[in-house]
């Protein structure tokens, strides 16, 4: 039964990570500096077709 409660668990879990939104990596970075490099090494990239520039 224990088994049971644990699987639930974590798949509950699962729904509710898979259900947030995609995040940027920029907003895991704290420093500005960091920020600001992490923005022109992204606008250096090559750009997938379709996707629209970064601004």
């Amino acid at each position: 039964m224990a088994d049971q409660d644990f699987n639930q668990q974590t798949a509950d879990m699962v729904r509710k990570a898979t259900q947030s939104p995609p995040v940027d990596g920029e907003e895991l970075l704290e420093s500005e500096e960091l920020k600001k490099q992490f923005r022109e090494i992204k606008k250096q990239l090559p750009k997938p077709s379709g996707e629209q520039p970064v601004k």
